[in-house]
C-alpha cells in the first residue's frame, strides 16, 4: 500500500485591489477634497464615473447651492444620476428644488422617476404642481412614483 500525499490547497484569493482613479486618487483622497474640487471634478469631462460618484457622495455631506449647476447634467446620465440626486437631496431647500423640478421634463423612464422620487423626499411643497403633471402619464411606473410622491407632499384630507 502506497501513501500518497495529498494534493496541496490551493491560495487563498488575494483580495481586489483598492479602485484608484488615474487622476484623482484613492477614495479617501476624493473625498478630502474641497466642495470647489470636486465640482471640478463634475466639470472634468475626462473624469472617470467613479471620481465623479465619488465627488457626489462627499457633495451629498458638504455641498451647498454652488454645486447644483455642476450636478444636473448628471441628472440625465445613466450611471451617475442616482449620485447626483443623492448629492441634491440633502441640500438645503432652493436651488437643488428648483433644479429636480426643471428637470421633470427632459426625463423619461428611470430617470424620471428617480427624480420624482428625490422631490417627494425632499417634501417641497412647490413640487405638488409639477408632480401632478405625472399622475396621468403613459408610463405606468411614472404616474405611479408622481402619485405616490404627491401622497408624501400633500397635506392629509
Amino acid at each position: 500500500m502506497s501513501m500518497q500525499a495529498a494534493p496541496p490547497k490551493p491560495a487563498p484569493p488575494k483580495p481586489p485591489a483598492p479602485m484608484v482613479d488615474q487622476k484623482y486618487g484613492s477614495p479617501a483622497q476624493i473625498m478630502a477634497l474641497p466642495p470647489a474640487k470636486l465640482v471640478a471634478i463634475l466639470k472634468d469631462t475626462q473624469a472617470s464615473v467613479y471620481a465623479k460618484a465619488k465627488a457626489c457622495q462627499k457633495l451629498a455631506v458638504v455641498g451647498d447651492a454652488s454645486a447644483v449647476p455642476a450636478l444636473v447634467p448628471l441628472l440625465s446620465d445613466e450611471k451617475l444620476a442616482h449620485y447626483a440626486r443623492f448629492a441634491l437631496e440633502p441640500m438645503p431647500r432652493g436651488a437643488a428644488d428648483d433644479a429636480l423640478r426643471a428637470a421633470l421634463p427632459k426625463l423619461k423612464g428611470d430617470l424620471l422617476i428617480g427624480v420624482i422620487n428625490s422631490l417627494a423626499k425632499r417634501k417641497d411643497p412647490r413640487s405638488v404642481d409639477a408632480l401632478s403633471n405625472y399622475v396621468h402619464d403613459g408610463d405606468v411606473e411614472v404616474a405611479r412614483a408622481a402619485i405616490e410622491g404627491l401622497a408624501k407632499l400633500r397635506p392629509a384630507l
